[in-house]
């Protein structure tokens, strides 16, 4: 009778979970012949580690399907993130594909990364990218130059074997199609320098102004343009977001300009025909060659200068042109144009090689996670604490009970009793030394540029956990605008995880799968803000976050006076304002080499003199050189040094000028974007100076439950960034009129 029974029961259960599992099957082969996806990741397939990568996604559906996406990815510790935002919606239909850019940064280059569609908000379908449509994942630190143009930009001819040999150190991306070219400026994340060059009409004339904008936004907030226009140069120079970044007006083009200035700069043997250059009449930057056509118009051939906070290499002719392409000197060339986009490998063997980093962002990252009201323990408080309970039930006990009481059998109740003080004593310094409150360290670099009157500001945090549980950030910033409140926090910051590249724990190249075994949280929102949902910190354990934000500043009439004195390019003279809403303190003013302090507070709309004393060699203020006793010394940079926050961000805003991976020890690769150094050789000065308060503040959560967080280390730095007329140069190169 009972096997009967079981039998019954059996077939119920099978024919229960046969229909369920043919419902289900039913389910997914009908999404998937309703909707499939194509994909295209990064510019031209390539994108790095650490950094937001642009995801095009093309919908196609079989039926007309709204829905919204999201990306599933990991950080840079392992750990599942989904990446959202509202405007990820789209509207398919047959014959009509929706097409969606998303964007989201990777922690590992190996790890699976999910498309997952909600379709008409209820069910889901998760598409995994295939190796083609992931693309090539590149090392965070690796050189990476972009080049938008035709096919024969082959741009690879310039790559630049670092000092120890290795061959792959420069990458590069080609984009031939408008349809390649991100609409975003966060597109463009990671990228080192792009050439751009004028010789493809189809990009000529259907660049987007979204496009355009993104490109000009991405040079405004440190980015590196190299400029190779000819004849097709005029045709771009119409677009108003093209006309800004240029020194002055490009009035028409030459089929008729001399080679010879090239040849000569480069020792070429092999002769050039005439080329085909754009005209442009500078007013202002630095002119390397120049150039003249047949009929004796003079023009920059090679030219430099700075736009925002970042800066433009021009060749007024096309490094893609049939006159070019095959010129074998043509290496050279590019090698040249690009000498200075990024600091070059050094062949000594680190001096810091006991150190889990070699980059810079490394050593951000140890001094964030030094917390003031954390202590960290060590092998020496388990050798005191196991000491002493050692003596305790062995001599000590041992007298106590055996030779002075006289009663051994004493000893199991003694034994007992210094085990649990033992405990106790653990648990009080555990709790003393890791406190339960959360607690945040960062800095911010908030860079504010007179020329094009905007502020980028970036800024690091180590947020402490205290006890264990799934946090929720915001993060919130305060206008800095003269005529803003300066007390009111109001726009949201945009917020993510901070990483850092190698393979140490926590590095991009980490063989740790995922740390702890941490729980999947989510990224909601990506421009202009976002916030954290349910990032899981264990007890006692730390998190790295970045965030940023961008504002437009109206600077006050005439608060930049600065000139060059005559005579003398390295030299300042004159004056300037705070064009702030807050004091600034301990500022130093960097200028072509030279260092000018400006000690106390310049207050809100205060006018500064430059001082006639002679200014420091800005390599000597950096390294804190002096002479003592008649000899010159400097102050080694010390990695083991967690404390000096303010100076780590000042060689890290100028790291080129106080001598580079020769004086730290390591590499500035990840955040080389924040290296201001070449600007002061391009007619531009640079106030470094201190906040009183931080710009910006938190909002935490823990488990639903609102936290006050307790303030570690604050640190947030202004970097403004002022126009220097200079008094010297006279750059009115050009006749009145082109000369065609």
């Amino acid at each position: 009778m009972l096997p009967r029974i079981q039998r019954v029961i059996l077939g119920v259960i099978l024919s229960v979970v046969s229909s369920v599992y043919g419902i289900a099957q039913e389910t997914s082969s009908g999404q998937s012949d309703a909707i499939t996806f194509k994909v295209r990741s990064g510019l031209d397939g390539r994108w790095k580690v650490g950094f937001p990568t642009w995801h095009r996604i093309e919908i196609q559906a079989a039926r007309e399907l709204t829905g919204t996406l999201e990306i599933q990815t990991v950080d840079g510790d392992g750990n599942g993130v989904t990446y959202s935002d509202p405007g990820w919606s789209f509207q398919a239909a047959p014959g009509s594909p929706a097409v969606v850019d998303a964007y989201a940064k990777h922690g590992r280059a190996d790890r699976p990364i999910r498309i997952v569609a909600y379709i008409e908000g209820k069910t889901s379908l998760v598409h995994v990218l295939s190796d083609d449509q992931r693309g090539e994942a590149l090392s965070a630190t690796a050189p990476w130059v972009v080049g938008i143009g035709t096919s024969r930009l082959d741009l690879d001819q310039g790559l630049l074997k670092s000092a120890n040999g290795r061959s792959d150190e420069l990458r590069v991306s080609e984009l031939t199609s408008c349809l390649e070219i991100p609409p975003s400026i966060v597109g463009y994340s990671g990228v080192d320098a792009i050439v751009f060059s004028s010789s493809n009409p189809e990009i000529n004339a259907s660049v987007s102004e979204s496009q355009r904008r993104a490109l000009r936004d991405w040079l405004i907030f440190g980015g590196q343009l190299i400029l190779t226009w000819g004849k097709g140069g005029p045709t771009l120079a119409k677009y108003s977001e093209f006309e800004e970044i240029l020194p002055g007006a490009l009035i028409g083009s030459a089929s008729d300009c001399e080679p010879g200035p090239i040849e000569s700069l480069l020792g070429s043997q092999d002769r050039l025909d005439m080329l085909d250059a754009s005209i442009l009449k500078m007013t202002s930057g630095k002119l390397e060659v120049l150039g003249v056509t047949a009929t004796r118009v003079r023009l920059p051939l090679i030219a430099r200068w700075a736009y925002g906070t970042g800066s433009v290499i021009w060749l007024g002719t096309e490094i893609d042109s049939p006159q070019l392409s095959e010129w074998e000197t043509r290496p050279s060339l590019l090698k040249y144009l690009m000498k200075d986009c990024w600091e070059r490998s050094e062949n000594n063997p680190s001096r810091n090689a006991f150190l889990p980093y070699e980059d810079m962002s490394g050593q951000l990252n140890a001094m964030l996670d030094r917390f003031p009201n954390l202590q960290l323990g060590n092998l020496g408080h388990l050798v005191l604490i196991a000491g002493l309970l050692a003596l305790l039930i062995g001599p000590l006990d041992y007298f106590f009970t055996v030779k002075y009481l006289r009663r051994p059998r004493m000893t199991w109740w003694t034994l007992s009793l210094c085990s649990l003080a033992a405990i106790a004593i653990s648990g009080m310094l555990f709790r003393a030394w890791k406190p339960r409150e959360p607690s945040i360290n960062s800095m911010e670099l908030i860079d504010i540029d007179d020329q094009t009157q905007q502020l980028h500001a970036q800024g690091f945090a180590h947020c402490y956990g205290g006890k264990s549980g799934r946090f929720d950030f915001n993060s919130f910033h305060r206008s800095l605008n003269y005529q803003s409140d300066a007390s009111v926090f109001r726009e949201s910051n945009r917020l993510d995880w901070f990483g850092q590249p190698g393979k140490g724990i926590g590095g991009f190249e980490s063989s740790v799968t995922s740390q702890l075994g941490l729980p999947d949280y989510s990224i909601r929102g990506f421009t202009p803000g976002s916030f954290i949902n349910g990032l899981g910190i264990p007890t006692a354990g730390t998190k790295a976050l970045e965030y940023a934000w961008i504002e437009q500043i109206q600077f006050p009439d005439q608060s930049n006076g600065l000139s060059t004195v005559s005579g003398k390019d390295d030299l300042l003279q004159g004056s300037f304002a705070n064009p702030l809403n807050v004091d600034l303190l301990d500022g130093v003013l960097y200028f072509s080499g030279r260092a000018y302090s400006i000690p106390g507070r310049i207050r809100p709309g205060e006018r500064v003199p430059i001082s006639t004393s002679i200014p420091k060699d800005i390599m000597r203020r950096l390294q804190r050189k002096a002479f003592v006793a008649g000899q010159e010394q400097g102050v080694a940079w010390n990695p083991l040094d967690t404390d000096n926050l303010e100076r780590l961000s000042e060689l890290m805003s100028f790291f080129r000028s106080a001598g580079g991976t020769a004086y730290t020890g390591l590499e500035h690769r990840y955040l080389a974007s924040l290296d201001c150094s070449e600007l002061l050789k391009l007619d531009r000065a640079i106030l470094f100076a201190r906040l009183p308060e931080p710009a910006s503040k938190w909002n935490l959560q823990r488990d639903g439950v609102q936290q006050n967080a307790i303030q570690g280390k604050r640190l947030a730095v202004v970097r403004l960034f002022l126009n220097v007329q200079n008094a010297n140069r006279s750059l009115t190169l050009l006749k009145d009129g082109p000369t065609n």
